[in-house]
């Protein structure tokens, strides 16, 4: 434990080197047996000689080592027992602790439930239910504040058996503890007056928190208990939202927990109305009541913006029901929405203008990226879309009427709110990666792109800059409706528009060529209709202009776009984009950049340096050392990309036909133990090490022998990160002659032993078609050969008790690319090992049939690059790559690529070649299998 805290203070140390050595001192001992108890054990130890800067470094580092070892690749293996004891531990200490600590570890603690709960920890939440009977408010709060992150995943996961299982399970130890605690905490409510401020504040956030854990158990159906109960549960909820804590203040415009508060009941009301709507009858006239009392009483500070669109949000909601239709049809009832609410919600305030010129990233945000979920525009925008649906013979007229009128004042503030209305009446469907796919024929999108967007987008580059980034946004949202002639207007304006004054246009103007861009699959626009070298100088040149560009990704996505599509000519040009390139990662060596930007960076590296190949041009001299840097100074955010950069230049010379012997001094550290401990660094080290392999593998094995099968031995070892283990089997396979000593045997009894201790499906995938493999890239004979020499009749037990066993379960989890290399290698298997497997002949072959019919799992080698960066974007919109892959790096190339019909090759194995060898074998195969194979042996 005293090393551990000496290595935690050093982490806190101002000088660089010295927090270097204690990051890497954690880094050894996290390795070592009870680190992760001995680390929660300086987390709750309160003696006075423990500083509590060391807590709480220490309760960091513990939710950093829980997050990287309880995701899908963990750095450091623990036995089942350690993980128990310390699940027990961390979950008594969290109500020990406070404050900070007791919220690090209770993230800590929803970390470890995600993968664990409820399989491997069914006790968790009868033991947090426990504490709701109790009056300790911050056992309560620790408690409610763990339900709530455990049970959102109800709010978004698809139903199934499994989670309604888990459901019920997490009902029957809370449903009733909960109901009862908010009838307490609204006995409160009639004193409330006369508690002080921090106790009205603590009180609010129990109150937040039951809220959050009875919306999240509601999400996937009504449950019976709180149906029973509603009469316990919504007259609160109308109390509540309408209630007033003049003590509670904001600070920087951020929501109060009563804001809070009201926004998740204002949400509880959406779902019950929307899916419960017989149960909550009887309660809806007043929560309409309450919820248009509450939109009309609250004022237009930023604070309450979450609040009024989930309050607007419910109202769109409920006049899409005809349940609730008399609510809004009364005599004046739409006008009034849209004119008050809509209109009214939809008017820019003086701090979303302070946004545009200050924080013009977050304004970017909001406004282009979805997160303007939470904002009172969004909330305006979809009400307003949500009653053109459902009124629209009433609706249209009238907003037609505001728009004009809007218009026709003149004043950019009002014709600001036109591009709201105009895209709320236009747009039907719509969707993150393609824009709008269906609009409203009453709108003509082409005749407001003359009428107003073409006049705004081409006006002075300096003037309006808001109408312009409303311009833009209009042409990217409707950018598959608009003509081709619009789409290049839009452009080109882009263009002109990143040499503004105003450093948000630059993003504007680069989000739109690169999304029209990505769009453009009939191939439009080239590099000889578009301004290219414009528009390449100018994006460049916006960086300069900007200090805080490199936190924003839409400049360097938009230069990737215009460089995919430079031809040999205008790639000429591309040693000023390369020096700008190089100096943007100089930049990030120095300064962490937004991590979206620096992947963008890579891949416009990746692409540039590939398309200069096939004009003779080297990019070496320019990022070598940006890379050694990188590799230097341990940037371990950078390393992988480095890695596969590395991989992209060694490639671009042997394309060339230049030489690699300035690679030779980067071997030891791309072997290194060090950097291979690194999850995240493998498969971009293995891109590389492929690379070399393919063209020097004499001298890359003949040096690091015994440091490779070790990398190979501790990947097979691992059950999240086996495939690369036998990804760098597969790279080292044709050079195994050059390893010293007895490396096939080693090779092979590596897997075995997984085989027969320690197998998984996934592991079993892997381990046949690395043996077919193993017959392409050497041969059948080879592989029985290795097997004998471990002993003898290996092979025979290899097929009879492992492949033939196995087979069958393959059809669900093989992708395409796999299924082609097992029908290559069992055909080699059948052809040319005929005499050893005489008795599996009809087995192997009936088995491989079968699997080449069956439907292939999802392959991501399928992805084009565009698809393969969508994917890296989950459900919230976060970034998420977890190991750095670059979607433009050269793929590995195909296995046995001069056999370009798998099945047929197979066939022909099996009814031809095999029979050749042993006559009768054809006998052992099934007679529907034979035919089958007759149809496509040609």
């Amino acid at each position: 434990m005293e090393q551990i805290g000496a290595a935690l203070q050093e982490t806190l140390e101002p000088t660089a080197e010295i927090r270097k050595r204690g990051e890497e001192s954690l880094r050894t001992l996290q390795s070592s047996p009870g680190f992760i108890i001995q680390i929660l054990q300086l987390v709750v130890n309160e003696q006075q000689q423990i500083a509590p800067q060391i807590r709480m470094a220490a309760a960091v580092a513990l939710k950093n080592f829980v997050k990287r070892n309880w995701g899908p690749a963990p750095e450091v293996e623990m036995s089942q027992e350690d993980e128990e004891q310390f699940r027990n531990m961390l979950l008594e200490a969290m109500f020990n602790t406070k404050s900070n600590v007791q919220e690090i570890l209770s993230n800590a603690l929803y970390l470890i439930a995600q993968r664990d709960f409820p399989e491997k920890w069914p006790e968790l939440v009868p033991y947090l239910s426990k504490f709701l009977t109790g009056s300790d408010l911050n056992h309560l709060v620790a408690s409610l504040a763990s339900m709530d992150q455990i049970f959102r995943k109800f709010r978004y996961q698809s139903k199934s058996t499994e989670l309604w299982k888990e459901l019920a399970k997490c009902l029957q130890s809370t449903q009733e503890p909960l109901t009862l605690l908010l009838r307490n905490m609204m006995e409160v409510c009639q004193q409330k007056d006369n508690l002080g401020a921090a106790e009205i504040a603590q009180w609010l956030k129990v109150l937040n928190l039951i809220a959050k854990v009875y919306h999240s158990l509601c999400s996937q159906d009504i449950p019976e208990y709180f149906e029973d109960h509603l009469n316990d549960w919504m007259p609160h909820f109308l109390q509540l939202v309408q209630i007033e804590a003049p003590t509670q203040t904001s600070s920087a415009g951020e929501p109060t927990t009563l804001d809070e508060l009201k926004h998740e009941i204002c949400e509880i009301f959406t779902l019950y109305s929307q899916r419960y709507e017989e149960e909550i009858a009887p309660y809806v006239p007043d929560i309409i009541s309450a919820v248009w009392r509450l939109l009309e009483t609250t004022g237009p500070d930023t604070r309450y913006d979450t609040m009024v669109c989930a309050a607007l949000e419910f109202l769109s909601m409920v006049s899409q029901r005809q349940y609730y239709e008399s609510h809004f049809t009364g005599e004046g009832v739409l006008r009034t929405l849209a004119e008050n609410v809509c209109v009214q919600n939809l008017l820019l305030r003086q701090q979303d203008m302070e946004l545009f010129e200050d924080e013009p990233l977050d304004y970017m945000k909001r406004d282009i990226e979805g997160t303007d979920v939470g904002t009172r525009r969004r909330g305006a925008i979809d009400l307003a879309r949500g009653l053109c649906r459902r009124f629209e013979d009433k609706m249209f007229p009238c907003l037609k009427e505001i728009i004009g009128i809007l218009i026709n004042s003149g004043e950019w503030i009002k014709i600001d709110i036109v591009y709201s209305l105009i895209t709320a009446i236009a747009v039907k469907t719509e969707t993150a990666k393609n824009g709008v796919t269906a609009t409203n024929p009453i709108i003509d999108i082409n005749d407001f792109f003359i009428a107003q967007v073409a006049s705004h987008l081409n006006s002075n580059v300096n003037d309006t800059p808001i109408l312009k980034a409303d311009a833009l946004r209009f042409a990217v949202t409707f950018r598959n409706q608009l003509a081709p002639e619009h789409l290049m207007t839009t452009i080109k304006a882009s263009d002109a528009l990143l040499s503004s004054n105003t450093p948000i246009l630059h993003k504007y103007a680069a989000y739109a060529i690169e999304r029209i861009l990505l769009a453009d699959t009939k191939k439009i626009f080239s590099a000889h209709n578009l301004p290219v070298a414009s528009i390449l100088q100018n994006l460049v040149a916006a960086f300069d202009k900007d200090p805080k560009a490199q936190n924003s990704p839409y400049l360097i996505k938009a230069i990737l776009r215009i460089i995919v599509i430079l031809d040999d000519e205008t790639i000429r040009h591309a040693d000023a984009i390369a020096t700008k390139l190089a100096q943007l990662i100089e930049s990030a060596t120095k300064n962490p950049a937004d991590s979206v930007h620096t992947h963008f960076l890579f891949e416009t590296i990746c692409v540039l340096v590939t398309k200069t190949r096939t004009i003779g041009a080297s990019l070496d001299a320019q990022l070598l050392p940006l890379i050694e840097v990188i590799f230097r100074e341990d940037i371990e955010d950078l390393i992988p990309y480095a890695l596969q950069i590395t991989g992209v230049l060694v490639s671009s010379c042997i394309a060339r036909n230049a030489s690699i012997d300035q690679f030779s001094a980067f071997l030891p550290f791309l072997l290194s133990e060090r950097l291979w401990a690194r999850s995240a660094n493998v498969p971009a080290a293995l891109s590389v090490l492929e690379v070399l392999l393919s063209v020097n593998a004499q001298r890359v094995v003949s040096e690091n022998s015994s440091l490779l099968l070790n990398h190979v031995s501790r990947l097979l070892g691992s059950k999240t990160l086996d495939q690369y283990g036998f990804q760098l089997a597969a790279a080292i396979l044709p050079s195994i002659e050059h390893f010293e000593g007895q490396a096939m045997t080693f090779l092979l009894n590596t897997m075995f032993r997984r085989v027969q201790s320690s197998k998984t499906p996934k592991f079993i995938k892997l381990f046949i078609v690395f043996l077919c493999r193993f017959t392409i890239l050497r041969s059948a004979q080879d592989l029985v050969r290795s097997c004998e020499n471990i002993q003898t009749g290996m092979f025979g037990m290899l097929i009879e008790k492992v492949v033939c066993i196995e087979m069958p379960a393959l059809k669900q989890t093989t992708t395409a690319p796999e299924k082609r290399i097992i029908a290559i290698g069992m055909a080699n298997l059948l052809a040319e090992a005929t005499q050893q497997l005489v008795g599996q002949y009809g087995i192997l072959s009936y088995e491989t049939a079968m699997l080449l019919e069956a439907a292939s799992a999802s392959d991501r080698a399928v992805l084009s690059p565009e698809e393969e960066q969508a994917s890296m974007y989950n459900a919230e919109g976060e970034f998420v790559n977890p190991f750095c892959r670059l979607s433009y790096a050269p793929k590995p190339p195909q296995v046995a690529a001069s056999i370009t019909n798998h099945k047929a090759y197979f066939a022909q194995a099996v009814l031809v070649r095999g029979p050749g060898n042993v006559p009768d074998t054809l006998r052992a195969v099934p007679p529907e299998i034979v035919n089958y194979l007759q149809t496509i042996q040609q």
